[in-house]
Order: structure tokens, then sequence, then C-alpha cells
């Protein structure tokens, strides 16, 4: 790639993701870049093009994260820790509106769909066995299930609204790790925290 076509997907990316992709102009970004808007379309030949390398981006972002926890991580009780430890660096400032234009955009959805679907998942129910057969996480509740509520988590997290009356977003999230946490470990390694 050269330079220009890169600065246009690093900023369409930026704008993308924080004024959301419905409320950012080709206009915005050219200004921003700055080209011409001809050469976007050049590069790109519409808003949907640029889109679709921005989650290709997003997602080589994420996997990149993604195995260098795995790599850094001695043990699978180590490696949800740093997930844990390094949540904000996973959420790649993606906001709630990117993730409402998005639906509207089925193909790139699906991208990103089939990404955690077919990558993150199988990778988590994996992480999640192995902790299992070296005695870290109790071998009584199924990966996949396991793998299923941290899904739902994700998502309840995601939609602000749920939060009223139960505090500060922090404190719930650090309230639903603790109850993870205390509720999958195995009692041995739950105690030797305390």
């Amino acid at each position: 790639m050269n330079a220009k076509k890169d600065a246009v997907l690093e900023i369409g990316k930026r704008l993308f993701l924080e004024q959301g992709i419905l409320q950012t102009s080709m206009e915005q970004i050219a200004e921003a870049v700055p080209v011409s808007k001809m050469t976007i379309y050049n590069y790109y030949q519409s808003k949907e093009g640029l889109l679709d390398h921005v989650i290709d981006s997003l997602i080589e972002e994420s996997w990149t994260l993604y195995r260098e926890v795995m790599d850094q991580a001695k043990d699978p009780l180590e490696a949800l820790t740093l997930f844990y430890e390094n949540k904000e660096s996973f959420s790649l400032n993606v906001t709630q509106q990117f993730i409402t234009d998005l639906v509207k955009f089925p193909d790139q959805m699906e991208k990103l769909l089939a990404y955690n679907r077919e990558k993150i998942i199988p990778e988590f129910e994996m992480l999640i066995f192995k902790g299992q057969q070296l005695g870290q996480i109790r071998k009584d509740i199924s990966p996949h299930l396991l793998v299923a509520f941290l899904t739902f988590i994700k998502e309840f997290t995601a939609r602000t609204e749920w939060y009223d009356g139960l505090g500060s977003l922090s404190a719930v999230s650090e309230q639903l790790m603790i109850i993870l946490y205390h509720g999958i470990i195995e009692q041995s390694h739950d105690s030797d925290d305390s």
C-alpha cells in the first residue's frame, strides 16, 4: 500500500469509530487526510469499500492483540487475567454508534461476526478446555456454555441503558469479573489469591 492509501484507511477508521459510519462523510475523510474525494474513490470505490478495509484492519489488530496475550501468558488462567486487564486495548475504540451503524452494512457485519465465530470463539473454548485440564478452571462447566456466557456479558456491557441504577460501567464490569472468576476458578487456585 502507498502512504496516501494507508492514511485514508487510518483516518477513515478513526472517524468511523469516533463519529459512526453514517455520520462520517467521504468529504470529511478527504479533508482530514488531506486528499481529494476522487482519490478515496480510486482507492476504495465507495464508502462501503473503505468500510470493508476498515473491518479487515480491526480484525487484524484484534488478532494481533489476541496472539500477543496468548504468547505472553504462561497458562490459561494468566491468559484470562491478561485479557481482563487489557480489555480496553481489545475494545479497539469501537463505539456503540459504530456497531449500531455497522448493522446497516450486512456484509461487513457478517465478516466481523464470522471472525468472532470462526477464530475467537474456538480459540477461547480451547483456552478454557486447557485451563480445565490443568485444574485451573472447574471441569463441571462446559467450555461452550462459558463462552456463550462471556458473549452474553460482552453484549450486556455494550448496552449502556441496562446500567441504570447499577453504578458506573467500571464498577459493574469489575463485579461481573469477580462473579466470573470466583464462579469458574477451581477452589485451590481461588484460595491461592487470598
